[in-house]
Parts: structure tokens; C-alpha cells; sequence
């Protein structure tokens, strides 16, 4: 993936000095937790009489930024002092408000700054170096001076090094003691995680159950909880004896830099005043209606308004990259319905599949299975497929106990999502949180996210086309290997129960098909083997047996020559490996062999021990598994073997009852 946008933070001069304005851009995701905290501690430490955090520019909030936020507020206003947000993307209102509390949030800085109300003049503002809160330690800075006037600065270490070599000189002691132990975190290698993060989860690991609160950000604060272990509690007390003694270099180099980064913003050789000011005058002083600022030039509005442009086009590129990156068709499903929740602002999201008769839930979120069970529709009349609008639920061509079944579970919105001429499914949207309408942008972002979608889903769909020809070419590679072998008839029983316990053991989804193509393709050196020494029914001579145990690394080769995978070659190479060290050809033992390898192991003997061989009679099943048990930690992992004997515990039960049935 390319490199996504930087999140910005930058100070603005408010024109009066217990007053501080502080501008971010971008996603605040779990990734600034830290410069967000340090940025909340400083104004502890000031103790500004009001603070306004302006987030009109901000796409998206993570719920670790928001918690500290509102904890924040909480901590202030105890103080007597006052925070006001700006912001303009209501996704991001959303995630910030929270029913326990009432934050003040505005449209516009200008009106977060109105000389009405809390913010107006009441002559008891200080000059913002108040002592510091308890529990928060002094930084060093020399807090005497009045309001910074900062520029922008930005999360990058180039950035901060620039700013402190055109300082230098006017810096004091200590500032320049700080500098440069910054300049050696930077030296260092020290780097900003890319904040341009979307609010949903990759490890295909969500519990929807979370979704049904409408609280969609807090699938993103698990992560936050896991990856942000710095993050203590606004106005919690730490002393020296809580400080870790095992922080690794790249805590400490990220720790200097976010302190860095906090620093500049509070620098007081820079500042700018918010740009709809002309003359700096300040809106506390009680102004007269003709000295306040005049109203933004349409200009300034056109800028605004591309500036959020740019900031949803970054974030469909970089959504777009995501979803071209997944090669299943599910995993993409997933995660576009959870990416449509925390982008479009939505409660729920469904994709309702096309199954020829019906159409049927196959995918959900933000709802409970039982709920998402019962519901299906049936189309009327057709629908026009190249018709990209989003559909209200009553334009949907559907009977009308259907429509009312779907808008009793809440579910306003229709997409048609179609993969080439045909009309694949509908992924149906649920209500805006706390009941809000859909604006026409809205229906813009969620009209261009739909058709990324598609393209995504159709490049899935051609790489599965793809998967299905090269099995079918393994499968023919495999019937000519067993027409040499004993093994005529085992390729799809072993392939199959592979599968199964791979499953059950959680084996990486991304390798799931070359284990597949491994178990097929194992004996594959077998073709190299002659057919008196494969079908004689004396036992094999010392060199006969040296000939057959070069199968393995004969395989993988050919399979190189192929261009098969790594993990495909590997599994190759390793399928006669042992438990206790006794296989062939490397004598690997435990944990040495591939988790694929061993299943392979476990199922390929099962499959050997049922079929007939010319010097004993088939086993049957449980005595196939008994010997199986007999054996692991020997030969065969007993992980492997449990797993792999509750799957045909399962199967014979359900034979049983089968037969039961049939009588």
C-alpha cells in the first residue's frame, strides 16, 4: 500500500492569552493516543480559562481519542474552565458525544469563538501559566511568556528537526537540552505510525456483538486498549515508582517524539490567527458589531469545502488499495459492511445474496444472527443493475410484509451490488445513529465506496476463477501420481479431512489454499519412482527404500520448477517428518515440522490404515483412530490427533443417524 496521509496538528492564535485553539487534520486514530494525552496534559499544566480543539478538518476519530477527550472535559470544567469542539463531519460528532455527558460542539471556529455566551469577556482570565495540575510533571518549558504563535506542524521527523534548527539560537538552556535529546530520538530512527487508519478490524476477529450497541468506534478502541498501554487516565497521579523499567528504545524514541511534536505546537515563536480574521481583534473584548469579523468570502468556503474533498478522496484511495488487497470473496464482504458502518455513519449493514428463488443474509453486521436469519426478500420485478444509486427500502421491488419486516429491524437504505451482467446481491443499510437523515454527500461517499467495492469483489471473483483452474490441473497432475501408486482414490478423502482440521485449529486463511495444493501435490516425486519397486508386494530393500524417501525433495523441486509457493514446497518437502523425529528426509521432530505437515501426517495414515493393502486387510474407523492415539507423541502430534478424531467422531454420527432415519 502507498503511504497514507499525515494527520496534522498546528496551534491558532486566539488574540488573547487564556484562551487556547488547537487545529487538527486527518484520522485520529489509536496511533496519535499519545500526542492527543500530551497535548490535554499541557493544557492541565497551563491551565487556559478556555480551550477549543478545532476538528472540522478531521475525517474520522478513533474511541481511545474520544475517551480522552471526554475525560478531559470532565477534569477542566471541575476546574471552572471551559472546552468547546469544532466539527463538521457528523461521524466524527458521533463518536465523540456520549450519553454521559453533553459536550459543546460548534459548526465553525468563528462560532466556537463568539463574544456570546460562556467564551464572552467576564474579566477573570488569567494569564494562562497557572501552576500545573497535581500529578502532571513539569516540562521544562518556560512558561512565562503569552500565547504561542504557532504554525503548522506536522507528524513528521523532518518537520520537527527543521523547526528546532530555526530556533536554536533563541531557545534557553533547557529548551535546547530538550531539543537535543529530540534530535537523538530522531537520529535514531524514530518514526510516526501512519494515522490514516480505517475504523474496522483486518483480523477478520470482530465481535459483532459490539455493533449492536450502535457504538461502532468501539471496535476500534479494543485495538486501541491493546496497542495503547502508555494511556492513563486525565488527572490520574503518577509517581517515579510506577515508571515501567522495561521500555524498549522504540517506546522511548516514540514518547520523545509525540513530547516533540507537543512542544512545537506550544512553541511561542510561532502562531498563526484563525484565517477568517483579518485584524486580530479579539472576540472577548466586547467589539462592536462592526469591528467583529465579516463572514467567510465564498473563496474561503470553496476552499473548505475542497479541503474536505481531497481528505474523502485519500480516504477512498486508500479504502480502495484495502479491498483490491483481499483475494476471498467473504473476507472482503466483511469488512466492506464494517468499513459502510463506521464511514457512512450507519447502525447496521447487510448483504443480501442472490440465491436464484430468494435473496438471503450471507453476511452481517451491527445486527444478531437470529435476526439476520430470518430475514429474506423475494424481487417483484426486475431491477436495473447499472442503476448506482442509493435506494430507499421502498423502491426496492419487493412485497410489502418484506419491506415491513426489513424497516421493523430498521433498515432504510438499499445498494444493488452486481459483479459483471449479473445482479449478485443487495447490501442493505440500516438507520443513521440517533436517527438522523442521510445527506446527499452522504449518499456520495456511499455510492463511489459501493462501486469500489464491486471492482474489488469482481477482481475476487477472477482470482477464484483462477484457483479453480489450477486445482483443476493439480487434480489431473494427481490422478496420474496415483495410477502409479498405492494411493488411488485417497487424494480427495485425505485433501478433504486436511481441510476440516486445518479449520479447526485456526490455520492462517491466507495459506489455507497451498496447504491444499500441498496435500494434493505431496507425493508428487512418487513419478520418479519405478513401478516394480511402488507395486512389489516383498518388503523393500535398504536401497529400494532410500529410493522412495527422495520423493519428498524430488517434488518440491519440480514443484519450483512450477512455481508453486514457498509454503506449497515446504509442505512438500516435509509430509513424511515425524513427531519424534524419526521421518525422512530431514529427521525434523515437535514443533520443527510445518502445522501442515503434521496435519498431513495425522490424515494421510488414517487414509493409508482403512484402504486395503496387499500384506493386511483395511482397518476400520475407530480402529483407525484408536491406533492414532496409540501413537501420538511418536509419530504423530496429539493436537493434530484430537482434532482430527473429533471430525470422524462427527462423521459417524451422523452416518448413524442417517441409516437411523432411512429404517
Amino acid at each position: 500500500m502507498g503511504k497514507m496521509a499525515n494527520t496534522k496538528f498546528e496551534r491558532i492564535d486566539s488574540g488573547r492569552p487564556d484562551t487556547a485553539v488547537f487545529k487538527v487534520t486527518g484520522r485520529l486514530g489509536f496511533h496519535e493516543n499519545g500526542k492527543i494525552k500530551r497535548l490535554v496534559d499541557e493544557c492541565l499544566k497551563r491551565d487556559f480559562k478556555h480551550v477549543v480543539f478545532d476538528l472540522s478538518e478531521v475525517s474520522s476519530l478513533g474511541g481511545g481519542v474520544a475517551k480522552i477527550f471526554r475525560e478531559f472535559v470532565r477534569v477542566y470544567e471541575e476546574k471552572g474552565n471551559e472546552v468547546r469542539f469544532v466539527v463538521v463531519k457528523d461521524v466524527v460528532n458521533e463518536f465523540l458525544q456520549d450519553e454521559s455527558m453533553s459536550l459543546k460542539v460548534h459548526r465553525s471556529l468563528e462560532e466556537a469563538l463568539g463574544s456570546t455566551g460562556p467564551f464572552a469577556d467576564d474579566g477573570s482570565a488569567d494569564s494562562g501559566s497557572s501552576k500545573p495540575t497535581p500529578g502532571y510533571v513539569e516540562s521544562g518549558e518556560d512558561m512565562s511568556h503569552g500565547l504561542p504563535e504557532s504554525e503548522e506542524v506536522k507528524c513528521e521527523a523532518d518537520e520537527e528537526n527543521k523547526s528546532k534548527d530555526s530556533h536554536g539560537e533563541e531557545s534557553s538552556s533547557d529548551e535546547k537540552e530538550e531539543k537535543s535529546g529530540e534530535e537523538k530520538n530522531a537520529a535514531a530512527g524514530s518514526s510516526d505510525v501512519d494515522s490514516n487508519i480505517i475504523l474496522m478490524s483486518y483480523d477478520n476477529t470482530v465481535d459483532t456483538s459490539v455493533l449492536n450497541d450502535t457504538k461502532v468506534d468501539d471496535v476500534e478502541s479494543k485495538s486501541e486498549s491493546a496497542n495503547d498501554s502508555e494511556s492513563v487516565l486525565i488527572g490520574e497521579t503518577k509517581g517515579p515508582s510506577d515508571e515501567p523499567t522495561d521500555i524498549t528504545e522504540a517506546s522511548q524514541a516514540s514518547n520523545a517524539r509525540d513530547d516533540s511534536i507537543i512542544s512545537e505546537i506550544f512553541d511561542s515563536s510561532k502562531a498563526r490567527p484563525p484565517e477568517w480574521i483579518e485584524n486580530p481583534v479579539s472576540p472577548f473584548e466586547g467589539s462592536k458589531t462592526e469591528e467583529t469579523p465579516a463572514k467567510e468570502e465564498p473563496k474561503s468556503d470553496l476552499n473548505k469545502q475542497l479541503k474536505r474533498r481531497i481528505l474523502e478522496l485519500k480516504t477512498l484511495f486508500s479504502i480502495s488499495e484495502d479491498f483490491n488487497a483481499i483475494r476471498d470473496k467473504r473476507k472482503l464482504m466483511d469488512i466492506f459492511l464494517l468499513t459502510s458502518i463506521a464511514e457512512g455513519g450507519v447502525e447496521s449493514a447487510l448483504f443480501f445474496e442472490n440465491l436464484g428463488d430468494n435473496f438471503t443474509v450471507s453476511m452481517y453486521k451491527g445486527v444478531d444472527e437470529a435476526t439476520a436469519r430470518a430475514l429474506s426478500f423475494k424481487m417483484t420485478a426486475p431491477i436495473k443493475i447499472a442503476d448506482e444509486r442509493i435506494l430507499s427500502i421502498d423502491e426496492i421491488p419487493i412485497g410489502e410484509d418484506e419491506r415491513n419486516m426489513l424497516k421493523r429491524e430498521g433498515l432504510e437504505f438499499a445498494c444493488p451490488f452486481n459483479a459483471g451482467e449479473k445482479l449478485t446481491g443487495f447490501v442493505i443499510l440500516g438507520r443513521r445513529f440517533k436517527g438522523r437523515g442521510m445527506k446527499d454527500e452522504d449518499f456520495e461517499f456511499l455510492k463511489i465506496l459501493v462501486n469500489v467495492a464491486r471492482g474489488a469483489y469482481e477482481n475476487a471473483l477472477m482470482f477464484e476463477r483462477e484457483h479453480e483452474r489450477t486445482l483443476g490441473i493439480v487434480k489431473t497432475l494427481i490422478s496420474l501420481i496415483e495410477e502409479n501408486t498405492l494411493l488411488k482414490g485417497t487424494s480427495e478423502l485425505v485433501s478433504r479431512y486436511v481441510g476440516m482440521v486445518a479449520k479447526g485449529m485456526g490455520y492462517p486463511d491466507e495459506y489455507f489454499k497451498d496447504l491444499i495444493y500441498g496435500t494434493v501435490l505431496r507425493d508428487m516425486g512418487m513419478i520418479t519412482v519405478s513401478d516394480l519397486i511402488l507395486r512389489s508386494p516383498r518388503e523393500l530393500t535398504k536401497e529400494e527404500w532410500e529410493i522412495i524417501k527422495r520423493h519428498p525433495e524430488d517434488g518440491a523441486r519440480m514443484l519450483e520448477r512450477m512455481k508453486f509457493s514457498d509454503h506449497v514446497i515446504e509442505i512438500v518437502k516435509t509430509h513424511h517428518e515425524r513427531f519424534n523425529g524419526e521421518g525422512y528426509p530431514y529427521g525434523l521432530r515437535g514443533r520443527e515440522i510445518p502445522l501442515g505437515s503434521r496435519i498431513i501426517s495425522v490424515v494421510e495414515s488414517y487414509a493409508a490404515m482403512i484402504h486395503e493393502r496387499p500384506n493386511r486387510p483395511a482397518f476400520s474407523e475407530l480402529e483407525a483412530i484408536e491406533t492414532l492415539k496409540e501413537n501420538y507423541g511418536l509419530r504423530y502430534d496429539r493436537e493434530v490427533v484430537d482434532v482430527f478424531s473429533k471430525v470422524i467422531e462427527k462423521e459417524l454420527a451422523r452416518s448413524a443417524e442417517k441409516e437411523r432415519s432411512l429404517t
